[in-house]
């Protein structure tokens, strides 16, 4: 049989417009209120006290508002504690992610979930998911953490960082479980191009990702402007190669993403040291069959992670975060389920980065989706923070 293309079922949706206008307005106002010089009343200020240190037994029944009834009602722990500002900042954003839930699924059944509106659909309810689950751990944590925070964040990056590791993956499809996964990042400026490969050692079967980005704002390589915190915004150009040899297939991805970081300190000081992030983009997947053509289709990446920096100074220093990612095409694959909504889902993941000196540090990651993927690497780095 001769080859073919198939035709893409494309998305006939302004998808990658909407979710780059939302994104844009979520990243860059924390951003101009860090550069609108901000007013002090003097006189008021000196008359006013600081407010004290909450007592055990408020601590105690703020911790427990979080949880009870903090899981429905965002912020209590908040407001308990006597932080009523950032109280209402995480109520207001429980009821933003609510709204767009909602819309979201009502979109999907008032549609039939047709592909020619289920692309901002998706992402309308994925952004809806992260102010909603974000603000319920934000919550929790500013009633748990220490005063200034778990960490501190990077005010300059790396202007080189390599890594070295080993990924395993349980997935019963397949006769792959060990790669090796050697990385690198580049930066200059704004800009940042990587390569990242995994290479199975116990069958032919090899995945490398090269990524160009540019930073509208946020931490930069050393000698160029100290960044407040580590909120950043990137957008993301990467191409993607699988290759299944032993399956006989291969697949070559090109996608385009928003990427963006806001340090939750801007949203009130007991969340100092914890951050949210929120992607959106869009990518195309080429499946080339030997023999047989190739079908190509398109594919939504959304993600949302919610965060915290470890140590303020010293070493050891670095992040820990908890995330989802909708894509399916990774060696996660999609969450598995009972019933109809089974393989909707993307898959959720932890992952850990710690530098132990100026230069060497490690990285951790698991996910859980269809399969189940560990990852552990070694880091080297040169510039960043001392």
């Amino acid at each position: 049989m001769t080859g073919f293309i198939a035709p893409s079922r494309r998305t006939s949706i302004p998808g990658p417009a909407l979710a780059a206008a939302a994104f844009l307005l979520f990243a860059t106002l924390p951003a101009a209120a860090d550069d609108a010089p901000r007013k002090t009343d003097a006189p008021a200020a000196a008359k006013t006290a600081p407010n004290p240190p909450p007592t055990s037994t408020r601590k105690g029944l703020a911790v427990a508002g979080s949880f009870v009834p903090g899981a429905l009602v965002h912020g209590t722990g908040h407001l308990v504690l006597g932080h009523t500002r950032t109280g209402l900042v995480l109520l207001g954003a429980e009821g933003a992610g609510l709204g767009l839930i909602v819309a979201g699924l009502g979109g999907a059944a008032a549609t039939g979930a047709t592909r020619r509106f289920i692309g901002p659909i998706i992402l309308g309810t994925v952004t809806g998911a992260a102010f909603f689950f974000l603000s319920a751990l934000a919550d929790v944590y500013g009633v748990l953490a220490p005063e200034g925070g778990t960490g501190s964040p990077p005010v300059y990056l790396p202007s080189v960082e390599t890594q070295l590791g080993v990924t395993f993956v349980h997935d019963p499809n397949f006769a792959h479980n060990a790669f090796l996964t050697p990385g690198a990042d580049l930066r200059a400026g704004s800009f940042r191009l990587s390569a990242l490969g995994f290479f199975a050692l116990d069958d032919t079967n090899a995945r490398t990702r090269i990524s160009a980005a540019y930073r509208f704002f946020g931490p930069r390589p050393s000698g160029h402007e100290r960044a407040r915190d580590g909120s950043y915004l990137d957008v993301e150009f990467a191409l993607t190669n699988h290759s299944y040899a032993t399956e006989g297939f291969s697949v070559t991805t090109g996608e385009l993403n928003l990427l963006g970081r806001l340090d939750l300190a801007r949203v009130g000081p007991t969340l100092r040291g914890s951050f949210a992030e929120l992607g959106l983009g869009i990518a195309y997947a080429a499946h080339r069959y030997p023999g047989i053509g190739v079908e190509a289709n398109d594919l939504l990446t959304p993600r949302m992670a919610f965060g915290m920096y470890l140590g303020h100074s010293g070493y050891p220093r670095g992040e820990a975060m908890a995330y989802y990612e909708h894509r399916h095409d990774g060696f996660a694959g999609g969450f598995k389920s009972p019933g109809l909504g089974s393989g909707i889902a993307g898959h959720f993941g932890a992952q850990t980065r710690l530098f132990f000196t100026p230069r060497w540090g490690a990285f951790f990651d698991v996910q859980g989706g269809s399969a189940l993927v560990g990852r552990a690497s070694l880091l080297f780095r040169y510039g960043g923070n001392p």
